[in-house]
């Protein structure tokens, strides 16, 4: 009985023994052995947290070693304003597939008034000098991101044959002379004073936002449209689709919202969209349309007509290429617009015979004859005097983006027009246009510089 008794006690006794003793062998298993080397391992070490790095991976580096701006996620650096007291860096970047975009485009005012018809009139020669009277552009894209834009038409305000040049990693352009000796920056914000004006004076650029304005087709592609709003105006941009254009179509499209005071870094101008129309309506009357007739894909861009700047072009401060004329047609054209001489009553202080116009204010403005530009007038200009045959016009004048204007008044001729208050150079004489790049009608202003 005793014996049977103490059974239980030791049976339970037993299983205690067991698990000090296991217990005991666990701990002296995770004991380090005094003699272990710095390179033995732990027998836990797979499960045990890894610890914090404290400097870069070596194979890591080794992996990523690179340019950072390679990869399709890396975030390209903003464009550099331009100035125009620093020339723009020598333009190496390799162009080994000139391949883009060709445009033939051009401006013109749809707003100009057309006077009635009179008997005297030639219609025929009127509608020819009409139809002709526009400022036409060559313009290449290239899809790298290169912008030539050639005035191909001797009624700019700056010498035929100019070019605007402008690459993506830089806001502004620089003008090119025509015979590609030397350059001028046009710095964010001077390009419509350069076009209006010739001259360099910066005004302020906007950052809108524009707002859609429906779709569209036009020459073969998809257009979207947008309606920029600012206090000069409205800018309608139409822009169509083109893969072929890359980044070249974005550089046109700065291009036209800076003239009319958007900032060119408007999200509007992106790669693949090339601006085919653009119609500004100025906030204090006025208007102009840029459209294009051809749009051409190619891969022959000549790469050297690329180049902003030119390779062998010299920076400039300060100098604009002026025309040599101030005459947009000839003699023989103008007395042309008439069959036969009217009897008129000439006006107060008319000349002998012609049409002296006046410009007394400070805009470069452009005379308009039975709604045909026939002339420029220089800024405070001393009078030019235009060949036309006795009789009645229409006579007009306005600038170049058609901002400022003077409305068609009825004039005879033997006559006389003044915009502004006549300066007082005029009774020292006046020019007949035709003079060489050195007379008052065709001398540049001196381009400015706002800090």
């Amino acid at each position: 009985m005793k014996a049977r008794g103490r059974r239980p006690f030791f049976r339970a006794l037993v299983p205690l023994v067991l698990g000090l003793a296991f217990a005991l062998g666990g701990c002296e298993s995770r004991a380090v052995p005094t003699d272990a080397g710095p390179s033995e391992p732990s027998p836990n070490a797979s499960i045990l947290p890894a610890p914090l790095a404290t400097g870069p991976d070596p194979t890591r580096v080794a992996t990523d070693a690179g340019p950072t701006d390679g990869g399709l996620d890396a975030e390209a650096a903003p464009p550099t304003p331009a100035r125009e007291d620093e020339a723009w860096p020598v333009d190496s970047d390799e162009l080994h597939e000139a391949a883009g975009i060709t445009l033939r485009a051009r401006f013109r005012w749809p707003d100009v008034a057309l006077p009635g018809r009179l008997p005297e009139a030639n219609v025929d020669a009127l509608e020819r000098a009409r139809a002709a009277a526009t400022f036409e552009l060559e313009v290449e894209l290239a899809a790298a991101g290169r912008l030539r834009l050639a005035l191909a038409a001797s009624r700019f305000v700056l010498a035929s044959g100019s070019e605007f040049r402008a690459r993506t990693e830089r806001y502004g352009h620089v003008l090119v002379w025509q015979d590609r000796s030397q350059y001028v920056v046009i710095q964010p914000g001077a390009l419509r004073t350069v076009l209006n004006e010739r001259r360099a004076d910066v005004v302020p650029l906007a950052h809108v936002t524009g707002t859609p304005r429906g779709t569209a087709q036009s020459l073969g592609y998809p257009t979207e449209k947008l309606q920029f709003v600012t206090t000069l105006g409205k800018i309608t941009l139409e822009q169509a689709h083109v893969p072929a254009a890359g980044l070249g179509g974005a550089l046109l499209c700065r291009f036209l919202v800076e003239l009319g005071g958007v900032h060119p870094d408007s999200p509007a101008c992106s790669a693949e969209l090339v601006p085919v129309r653009a119609e500004y309506a100025w906030s204090e009357g006025g208007a102009i349309v840029f459209e294009t007739s051809t749009l051409e894909r190619t891969i022959g861009l000549e790469v050297s007509s690329l180049r902003a700047p030119p390779e062998t072009s010299e920076h400039r401060i300060g100098e604009l290429p002026a025309p040599p004329s101030a005459l947009l047609v000839e003699r023989a054209q103008l007395r042309g617009f008439r069959l036969r001489p009217a009897a008129v009553r000439p006006g107060k202080d008319a000349p002998k015979e012609g049409l002296l116009l006046v410009n007394g204010d400070d805009l470069l403005r452009y005379a308009l004859v039975d709604g045909v530009p026939v002339a420029r007038l220089e800024p405070h200009g001393s009078g030019l005097l235009l060949d036309l045959v006795g009789g009645t016009y229409s006579v007009a004048a306005r600038t170049f983006l058609g901002d400022e204007h003077v409305a068609a008044t009825t004039t005879p001729v033997p006559g006389r027009l003044v915009t502004g208050e006549a300066p007082r150079q005029e009774a020292q004489g006046v020019d007949t246009g035709e003079g060489s790049p050195g007379t008052r009608a065709s001398r540049p202003a001196p381009a400015r510089r706002t800090e």
